[in-house]
């Protein structure tokens, strides 16, 4: 009587591929669609921090009560310190607005919540990016534009498009930026393209909005925050979402931030009280667990210089797989230059395939990945890299 006339959604076109991939029952088959991190064995492991950060706060976390609405205070404080760099976040702290929230999704629909109650009501993301930035924002109320990114044609980022386009855009028009790592492509602009972007934002009063989920599986942790520094060193007010998932392995614990960069401390106090309202109506509080394990670590030193050190791990097998997958690819594909992937930073990278070509590799080979192209570099391993080569140089002859 009341929900006969519903339709079915369609499926979420990563998770519900993720499902097609668990019912395959080919043995051979490969994984290369969600972006969790894996070893060489293919394992989603904690990270061994952050399970000694868990099992500390596990003995004491006892307490039956509640998060404040924006979370636990050393949460934002220390994940603050690693966006903006601690000298930065303590020159800034004043104006900038944290509160934590539920994993990084959870402060892009903050966020856009904030901003199409408040701010502006269309923000544009790029030509391509995450399949959920859409759905993210059109339900927290905003108009998505898009703007271009990448190009196959240069296999990389069209920086002259790009700033052709932002050019064109209306005032208080949001602008969603991946500081590094840029899902799904890879390509993230130079360090010169940011600075230009920056100042090119500042002329036309555009609203930078960066979703950083990938802090050091780029190039590093300060490395990875470089756009960050140079839109705050250069004035602008901001918003960061951050995620804790991939750089702590933290994926089910859903833990993330949201960042407002503001004017001045009394512009400040006004946008949290209305993030807070809007957090209050969504889930009335962030779960603390999660949040205390990330706060923990970053608090104690010892354990802070062994995180670090096994993310820079991560990012070496990240890189190093990378750089095989190139030259096999390089050896096999027919004359196909792949070369394009090298200077790629994260864990995914374009492999520039059609949907047909990539629906071929799914049929013929049970190598699974988004119809876009994109592959989760972490999905390879030494034992099923040549399968996945001979794949992609089989659909790039025919």
């Amino acid at each position: 009587m009341f929900f006969h006339e519903i339709l079915e959604a369609k499926p979420d076109p990563i998770f519900g591929l993720n499902e097609a991939f668990q019912t395959d029952a080919r043995p051979n088959k490969v994984n290369l669609i969600i972006g969790i991190y894996k070893d060489e064995r293919l394992r989603a492991e904690l990270m061994p921090s952050v399970k000694q950060a868990k099992a500390a706060v596990f003995e004491r976390d006892l307490l039956a009560d509640y998060l404040p609405i924006d979370g636990l205070p050393t949460f934002n404080e220390e994940v603050g310190k690693l966006v903006f760099g601690e000298g930065k976040w303590k020159e800034n702290h004043s104006r900038i607005y944290a509160a934590q929230t539920v994993g990084g999704t959870g402060a892009l629909q903050v966020g856009g919540q904030f901003l199409s109650q408040e701010v502006a009501k269309t923000i544009a993301v790029s030509t391509p990016t995450w399949p959920n930035h859409r759905q993210v924002f059109e339900r927290a109320g905003m108009r998505v534009d898009t703007y271009p990114y990448y190009s196959r044609e240069k296999h990389g980022v069209d920086f002259d498009s790009l700033q052709k386009h932002v050019n064109q855009l209306p005032e208080k028009t949001v602008l969603l930026l991946h500081p590094c790592c840029h899902n799904p492509t890879g390509c993230d602009l130079t360090r010169d393209q940011w600075k230009t972007l920056s100042q090119l934002l500042l002329k036309r009063k555009i609203l930078p909005f960066f979703d950083f989920a990938y802090q050091g599986l780029g190039s590093g942790i300060e490395e990875d925050r470089q756009a960050i520094e140079i839109f705050l060193d250069d004035g602008h007010e901001m918003i960061v979402a951050y995620s804790c998932a991939k750089n702590f392995s933290l994926y089910c614990q859903r833990v993330g931030a949201l960042f407002v960069v503001d004017e001045n401390a009394a512009v400040k106090l006004r946008v949290g009280s209305q993030i807070k309202k809007i957090i209050r109506s969504l889930y009335s509080n962030p779960p603390a667990h999660g949040a205390r394990i990330v706060s923990h670590l970053l608090l104690d030193a010892k354990l802070k210089a062994e995180w670090r050190h096994e993310l820079e791990s991560m990012r070496g097998r990240i890189g190093k797989i990378r750089e095989k997958l190139i030259d096999r690819l390089n050896s096999k594909a027919g004359g196909a230059d792949f070369e394009f992937l090298r200077p790629h930073k994260g864990m995914f990278s374009f492999v520039d395939l059609d949907k047909s070509q990539v629906q071929k590799l799914i049929d013929g080979f049970g190598i699974y990945l988004i119809d876009n192209g994109r592959i989760s570099l972490t999905g390879l391993n030494g034992e099923n890299l040549e399968t996945v080569v001979d794949g992609i140089s089989a659909v790039c002859k025919s």
